[in-house]
């Protein structure tokens, strides 16, 4: 994972910023029930009924809403996604199946849960979000508390039962050892500087004999300047060709021609070459049982919501999913 940030920050530079506002739009766009009304409709067109319980046409805008696309007024108006639909009936499906179980979530949770979105995003940022999308904060807190619901469902019916043995994992292992083996790797450090004129006077001053680290301290503009330029371990393939090429051609601790990217001038160097070898079964037996829990979870998952359905009256209106804004 590092590996892979430290590529793109090779063309890109900069940190990227996490993408809070998605997260949150996502557990918005979950909850989206037919609670949610805009001051300027009327009630919403019916698409489906799950047990009775409507899903509208407000479902869909709110879903949009969400996703922050907002600018909806003047745009053609067609038919939304059965797949999105379907989305919207199995959540609602959902949260029947936690209401039967009798079970709840403590309000400490749901606070907890809350402040820990607030945090992370910014209370100013997300009050700005909540305001441009329409949803008021009675709304948004109630669909975190059915995303902890609906987890806390999943995992007590679904998640809870799954069991991966030894005997499982050692033939996962065995049969894709080769997923298991690590390739020759180098250990790079880099200098970006903005201009190719600074770059030939850093390289001359590396030439001459002074320390990669402390120059790429003092002059780069790349985030692992802080750390001497290290970008960690790389196989073949993990690099933008034009910089792989570079360095795969480099001698221990040789300085590279400069070389020219979107995020600016780079000088690399490798620091060192590990040759490839086997992970032990030992080492990646928690990766595998992971990965194994995964794919049950999926089959299981998509079984149980099955028979769900099937126990289920689901009714569709197909004559009202035509004019639906989809965005």
């Amino acid at each position: 994972m590092g590996n892979e940030r430290s590529a793109r920050r090779l063309i890109r530079g900069g940190r990227t910023r996490w993408a809070w506002a998605c997260w949150v739009a996502l557990l918005i766009a979950a909850g989206c029930d037919s609670s949610f009304q805009t001051k300027s409709e009327k009630k919403g067109v019916l698409l489906a009924q799950v047990n009775g319980e409507p899903i509208t046409r407000q479902d869909v805008r709110a879903h949009y809403m969400a996703r922050g696309q907002q600018e909806m007024e003047g745009k053609a108006e067609i038919s939304i996604s059965r797949v999105l639909l379907d989305q919207l009936v199995e959540r609602r499906l959902l949260l029947q199946r936690f209401r039967e179980t009798g079970e709840y979530v403590s309000e400490g949770k749901v606070k907890r849960f809350v402040e820990f979105i607030r945090r992370q995003y910014g209370q100013v940022d997300l009050n700005t979000i909540m305001k441009e999308q329409g949803i008021d904060e009675e709304f948004w807190v109630k669909t975190m508390r059915e995303t902890l619901e609906i987890e806390h469902l999943l995992q007590k019916e679904v998640y809870a039962k799954l069991k991966v043995s030894d005997s499982e994992i050692e033939d996962y292992y065995n049969l894709n050892k080769e997923k298991f083996r690590v390739g020759r790797r180098l250990r790079v450090r880099q200098i970006v500087v903005p201009s190719a004129k600074l770059a030939s006077r850093l390289r001359k001053l590396l030439l001459d004999g002074k320390s990669f680290a402390s120059l790429a301290q003092k002059h780069s503009i790349d985030p692992e300047s802080s750390i001497g330029g290290d970008l960690g371990y790389f196989q073949q393939g993990e690099l933008p060709e034009n910089i792989e090429n570079v360095v795969e051609s480099l001698k221990l601790s040789e300085v590279s021609r400069v070389v020219r990217s979107p995020a600016g001038f780079h000088l690399l160097e490798v620091s060192e070459r590990r040759l490839p070898f086997q992970k032990t079964l030992a080492s990646v037996k928690e990766n595998i049982k992971k990965r194994l829990l995964a794919d049950k979870g999926r089959a299981r998952l998509e079984s149980w919501l099955g028979e769900l359905k099937r126990n289920a009256k689901i009714k569709y209106y197909p004559e009202n999913l035509e004019n639906v804004v989809s965005g």
